[in-house]
C-alpha cells in the first residue's frame, strides 16, 4: 500500500537485485564484445583469398591503395606485405576496433587481411618494424584499417638503396670502390707521372670491386639474404 511501513530488508534485498541485474547485462555486453574480438583475432590467424566487393565513396580514396603502390614502398624499404597469418606480434585492440567500424559500415566480413611491416615482424618459412594492417579489395587494391608502431628512420631509404635489385646494388658497390680508390693518398702509390697514377687507380677501382662483389656474393649465399624485389611479398625467410 501506499502508505505502509517501509521495510528496509526488502528494499535492500530489491536494490541487490536490481544491481545484480545491471551486471549481468553489463557482463553479457563484454561477453558478446570478447566474443566478437575473439572472432575477428582468429580471421586474422588464418586469413583467406578472398577479396571485398564494395561500393566506395570519394572519402575512402585516401586509404586505399594499389598492389604496384604497395610493392614499390615494400621494395624501398626492405619490408614484407603478407598475409595477416604470418604476423608473429600482438594485435592492438585499435585494429580490432577499426575493424568492426569498417565492417559495420559496410556490411561485409573481412576475411582475406594483409600486413606491410620488416621481415622479423613475420613467422616466415625456409624455402627448403611497424605494421599496416590491410583489407584487400577487388582489382589488386587494399584498404588500409589500422597502422601502429613506431615510424620507419629516416635513412632507412638511403641504407636499403642497393638492396632494391641486382642492377641498383652494382652501380652502389661500383661507385663505393671508385670513391676508394681515389681515398688512396698518392704518396702511398709509387708513381711518377699522372697517366700512371690514373691508370693504378683504375686497377685499384677494379680489383675493389671485384674483391667486395665476391665478399657480398658469399654473405648473401651463406645467410640466405635476397633483394627487396624478390621478397617484398615472400613468406620464405631465404627467398
Amino acid at each position: 500500500m501506499l502508505f505502509s511501513p517501509l521495510n528496509v530488508e526488502q528494499e535492500l534485498i530489491h536494490e541487490r537485485m536490481k544491481q545484480q541485474r545491471l551486471m549481468d547485462e553489463v557482463h553479457h555486453v563484454l561477453q558478446d564484445v570478447n566474443r566478437r574480438d575473439d572472432e575477428i583475432l582468429e580471421r586474422l590467424k588464418t586469413s583467406s583469398q578472398n577479396e571485398l566487393n564494395i561500393r566506395l565513396t570519394e572519402e575512402d580514396s585516401p586509404r586505399i591503395f594499389s598492389l604496384t603502390e604497395i610493392k614499390n614502398i615494400c621494395i624501398r624499404y626492405r619490408l614484407r606485405f603478407l598475409k595477416s597469418s604470418f604476423y608473429k606480434g600482438e594485435f592492438p585492440y585499435e585494429a580490432l576496433m577499426q575493424i568492426k567500424e569498417f565492417e559495420k559500415k559496410f556490411g561485409v566480413q573481412i576475411s582475406n587481411f594483409k600486413i606491410i611491416a620488416p621481415d622479423h615482424a613475420f613467422e616466415l618459412q625456409n624455402i627448403n618494424k611497424d605494421p599496416l594492417l590491410f583489407a584487400q579489395l577487388a582489382d589488386d587494391s587494399f584498404y588500409l584499417l589500422h597502422k601502429w608502431g613506431k615510424d620507419l628512420a629516416w635513412y632507412k631509404k638511403y641504407l636499403f638503396l642497393p638492396l632494391q635489385n641486382p642492377v641498383i646494388f652494382f652501380l652502389t658497390l661500383l661507385c663505393c670502390c671508385a670513391v676508394g680508390s681515389l681515398l688512396v693518398p698518392t704518396s702511398w702509390m709509387n708513381v711518377f707521372n699522372f697517366e700512371s697514377e690514373v691508370f693504378l687507380r683504375l686497377w685499384l677501382a677494379t680489383h675493389f670491386f671485384i674483391m667486395f662483389s665476391g665478399m657480398v656474393l658469399w654473405i648473401g649465399i651463406s645467410f640466405s639474404k635476397n633483394f627487396s624485389c624478390n621478397t617484398w611479398n615472400s613468406k620464405y625467410y631465404n627467398w
